[in-house]
């Protein structure tokens, strides 16, 4: 299968929805519209057609095929699921859900979990990859996620999914949108459940499946006061409960067990903006909650471990178009952060709470046709490190009409975790990680876009990495009163590879796309025993297959295949994943004018697998629904 892959690795490369259209705008760049065609980052974009065509519920079922990405999931549906952009850690990801920064604060790392991320009234995903603090502050250093939910029209429009399938599985999701005077509107809900795989592997001997269920709600309004000036309002709350496998004695190894987690998620934003002829300018107010509660029904106590984290930000942003070939793009933005965490052994609660204010500057040229090129600086001050600053420059350049090439540089950072900072783990004195990336790459279009083709080649190097450190029997004083272990800014880490992608529309209503990448992910701390060794859970190379075929008598029909090297478990490289090939097939009749009755197979081949070791993921499952639109 390696060789497979490493064959198909030789194509220039981009599957359908990776080549973004040089007419949509991009949202996540320099938070100032600009198209793909501008654009020197490298960017793709997944609208609601493509979730639509792949009937996934969940997102990462989605990300998991798209160039750069790779992912981790501690069992099956539910369960704490990582994403990673170009071998990054995933707490080093950003994720974006309507413009609200989205992350559990009060996790070790501080990163989000994409395990309950629905698709439900998703209408656009956005993968930008490489370090973007620039426009998004820290945590940016592998990459930006944005989602955004459907924008509401002029016309009322809705929609319905029902659906069940294996494992006692079932989904219901429902939206709505239109315009009502001056006040755009658009609401949907979701609700999904299944029996699941247990946790830990099946293939290892366990037998007790691990329960998921989780329902949600998500709401947009754009009412425009006066010609120019609107007031816009977003809010989405997802609650899950998932069970878990845990650690019991004696042997305190990965085993079935009664323990179980609840998560409620809730973020928002309230802003007002105003565009005029050659200027726009918008201040806002977002809070992203997380609140989660580790239990074992039936135990004394019952509640093991409870957290709540929670990021607020202020935000004032704007640009002005100066010259015909000049925009001048900056913001200001202060973050409070507050944790509270306490398990079954806590005295009082661990409280904490950080600040982090930001200003950023960008100039985005057009000096000559078909050239633009986009450059800035940000600095970010910490009530706890103090002050970082970061830059940003990218270019691109249409060549001749069908070839385009373009190239960034970019600079991340990503403040300490309060968990980091200040737990019975902590260390005051930890530094911001930072980053520095660049990619260059091309992009071709051919036959008014029936032939796209793409080639990425990129690197990445980060310092003073924040990794956990025993302290058994260490003089370091940063182990003074720290006897099991503290955080210290002890690794330097680099990744470099290539993404490739093709993609093909021989015939009317044909598709195909190829996405390939190859990341090679490594340890360079100097004098460390892992020197040299791959970064835990990032797969070498990566391939994915998808080809539909829409028929002119409203009948459909696709195959996915998705193909992952092996990887390792531990930062020693001693615990080996074995790499693995996924089939999926999908098939769809409309009919009534108005409905579609669907139906899909995942993982065909039942193949076993494991993205986290002793960790088990599902077999072959089948599912069938119907999907309505007003």
């Amino acid at each position: 299968m390696l060789k497979f892959l490493a064959l198909v690795a030789t194509i220039p490369a981009v599957a359908g929805p990776a080549l973004a259209d040089a007419s949509d705008p991009i949202l996540v760049s320099a938070r100032v519209p600009v198209t793909a065609a501008e654009l020197g980052s490298s960017v793709t974009v997944l609208t609601k057609a493509d979730l639509d065509r792949l009937q996934a519920p969940l997102l990462v079922d989605v990300l998991k095929l798209q160039p750069g990405v790779t992912f981790s999931r501690n069992g099956g549906p539910g369960s704490f699921t990582a994403i990673r952009l170009r071998g990054a850690e995933g707490e080093q990801t950003t994720l974006v859900i309507d413009g609200v920064k989205v992350a559990d604060t009060a996790s070790p790392g501080g990163g989000a979990d994409f395990a309950n991320l629905s698709t439900a009234n998703v209408g656009r995903v956005e993968i930008l990859r490489g370090p973007q603090s620039l426009a998004w502050g820290s945590q940016a250093i592998g990459g930006v996620i944005a989602v955004e939910t459907v924008a509401p029209g002029d016309d009322l429009a809705a929609g319905a999914r029902v659906e069940g399938g294996s494992r006692n599985s079932w989904l219901a999701q429902a939206d709505a949108s239109g315009r009502v005077g001056p006040a755009a509107l658009s609401v949907g809900g979701n609700w999904q459940k299944t029996d699941g795989i247990s946790a830990a592997s099946e293939a290892r001997g366990a037998t007790e499946r691990d329960d998921f269920e989780s329902y949600g709600a998500n709401a947009r309004a754009d009412v425009e006061i006066v010609p120019g000036l609107v007031a816009d309002l977003r809010g989405r709350y997802q609650h899950s409960d998932v069970g878990l496998d845990g650690f019991p004695a004696p042997l305190y190894e990965l085993a079935d067990t009664d323990d179980r987690q609840r998560t409620r998620e809730l973020s928002g934003v309230a802003g007002l903006a105003y565009r005029g002829d050659s200027f726009f300018i918008r201040a806002g107010w977002q809070i992203s909650d997380v609140d989660r509660r580790n239990y074992t029904p039936g135990a004394t106590p019952e509640t093991t471990f409870t957290s709540d984290g929670r990021l607020e930000r202020l935000d004032l942003r704007g640009d002005w178009r100066a010259t015909d070939w000049l925009t001048l793009a900056g913001g200001a933005e202060r973050e409070i952060t507050r944790i509270t965490t306490e398990d079954q052994y806590s005295i009082d609660p661990f409280k904490a709470r950080s600040r982090l204010q930001g200003v950023w500057g960008q100039a985005l040229l057009a000096p000559v046709d078909g050239l633009n090129l986009q450059a800035g600086v940000r600095h970010d001050d910490h009530s706890r490190f103090g002050g970082a600053t970061t830059f940003a420059a990218s270019g691109s350049y249409q060549v001749i009409e069908p070839l385009r090439l373009k190239a960034s540089w970019g600079e991340g950072f990503k403040a300490p975790t309060l968990y980091q900072l200040f737990s019975e783990y902590g260390n005051e004195v930890l530094k911001p990680e930072r980053a520095r990336g660049w990619d260059a790459g091309a992009e071709l279009k051919l036959l008014d876009g029936a032939f796209t083709a793409s080639a990425t080649w990129f690197q990445r190097v980060t310092r003073n990495q924040i990794d956990f450190i025993s302290c058994w029997g260490d003089s370091n004083p940063t182990c003074d009163d720290r006897p099991w272990g503290t955080y210290d800014n002890v690794a330097r880490t680099r990744a470099k590879g290539v993404e490739l992608g093709l993609g093909m529309n021989p015939v009317e209503g044909f598709t195909v796309g190829v996405q390939s990448s190859w990341i090679d992910a490594r340890n360079r701390t100097e004098g460390s025993a892992n020197e040299g060794n791959r970064l835990a859970r990032r797969p070498s190379q990566t391939l994915s297959f998808v080809s539909d075929y829409q028929a002119p008598a409203g009948w459909s029909v696709g195959a996915t295949l998705s193909q992952v090297s092996s990887s390792f478990d531990d930062a020693a490289n001693t615990r080996r994943i074995p790499g693995y090939l996924t089939a999926d097939i999908r098939a769809a009749i409309s009919f009534a004018e108005r409905f579609e009755l669907y139906g899909r197979i995942t993982n065909l081949f039942d193949e076993r697998y494991e993205t986290v070791s002793f960790y088990g993921a599902p077999g072959r499952q089948a599912f069938v629904g119907i999907r309505a639109k007003l």
